[in-house]
């Protein structure tokens, strides 16, 4: 009987969890009731309370969290109970885990996870969205290269080598992204309580190894970004994961917001560095539908310096490599579709279709 009630806080968490997650569950089927009480009414209330404590941290609260995680562990190895026999001993670091792993779930949901069962924002803003064909694909790839080459003409005229550094970012980087969303999420009639941070991680190549370029952390409402990224790619991965801080899960929705919010700036080098973002995953989809086509009529003709951008940016990423890529991509993948994104890992490209989609409408 001495292990019954070592079993029951566990217990509580394990509760805690099943609960909040069968509770998910039934939330999938009713997406305007998260839309209004969960994702414009209490996760609202978590942006604030979040934002006005860990977010005012001079360092990224990742470090805090994982801290406090390792801290709780060596309490609890240290303040063990005196347990005797093997199956009281396995009883009860079995119900630990799984008391901690529940609490973890739960506050997910609680603090986040909600969101993937609000009403999509395709729908809220009544895009029309439907595959690309092969002509669109193209057309979009030959619209996208000449507004990049324009805009880029704005930042350095004729200047044709790579853009390397940091001189061109704007002043208050994080705080133009910031605006940059918030504008354009409030502008359609979102909510942006609170103000979500997009800090960088350290040591350089921390999330590369885990084969992403940034996070939102939901326990600390923080979106971080790969410190070892290009700067011509950190600042639309910042937008990226502040569009998951201001409540959307979808990841296509993240990469759409980030593209019209960023594209929409007054800030030329925030709208290059969107609009480039944007047309690698063009030129990509081109390049898989038609090697040939891509090889011949279009790689020839890439204006040098998106050229030299696009190589600069490959050049520095390659030095970090990734930790079992294949493994990371198919949990992820089976992640997204546990959450109702039935296309998993392939909601990235979706861009495509939702700017296309934004193009007509307007």
């Amino acid at each position: 009987m001495n292990i019954l009630k070592h079993l029951i806080r566990p217990g509580i968490g394990v509760g805690f969890g099943l609960a909040t997650w069968l509770l998910s569950l039934w939330a999938h089927q009713y997406p305007e009731i998260v839309e209004h009480w969960y994702s414009r009414g209490l996760f609202q209330n978590v942006r604030w309370v979040l934002d006005g404590t860990l977010g005012c941290l001079p360092f990224p609260a990742f470090y805090l969290f994982w801290t406090a995680v390792i801290l709780f562990w060596v309490w609890a190895v240290r303040k063990r109970p005196k347990l005797t026999g093997f199956w009281n001993k396995t009883a009860f670091w079995t119900a630990k885990l799984l008391g901690f792993a529940g609490l973890i779930l739960g506050l997910f949901f609680w603090m986040w996870g909600f969101n993937y069962s609000r009403v999509p924002m395709e729908k809220q803003l009544q895009l029309q969205v439907m595959p690309l064909d092969s002509a669109m694909l193209w057309q979009e790839l030959m619209f996208e290269t000449s507004t990049l080459d324009s805009l880029r003409t704005l930042l350095v005229g004729a200047d044709t080598s790579a853009m390397e550094g940091k001189e061109l970012w704007p002043l208050h980087a994080e705080d133009t992204v910031r605006v940059a969303v918030e504008n354009w999420l409030s502008a359609q009639g979102f909510p942006v309580g609170g103000h979500v941070r997009g800090r960088a991680l350290y040591p350089e190549g921390l999330l590369f190894k885990f084969g992403a370029s940034g996070l939102y952390w939901p326990f600390i409402g923080e979106g971080n970004v790969e410190a070892g990224l290009h700067p011509l790619r950190t600042l639309p991965t910042m937008a990226h994961e502040m569009s998951h801080g201001y409540g959307f899960s979808d990841e296509g929705i993240c990469n759409f917001i980030t593209f019209v919010a960023c594209t929409e700036s007054a800030n030329h080098y925030l709208a290059y560095c969107a609009h480039l973002d944007y047309w690698h995953t063009v030129a990509q989809n081109c390049l898989a539908s038609d090697v040939q086509r891509y090889d011949k009529q279009f790689r020839p003709f890439i204006p040098a310096g998106i050229r030299q951008d696009d190589r600069a940016i490959r050049r520095q990423h390659q030095k970090f490599k990734e930790i079992a890529p294949a493994v990371r991509y198919q949990v992820y993948d089976a992640y997204l579709k546990s959450q109702g994104i039935a296309s998993g890992m392939l909601n990235y490209e979706e861009v495509l279709m939702l700017v296309r989609a934004w193009r007509a409408k307007r």
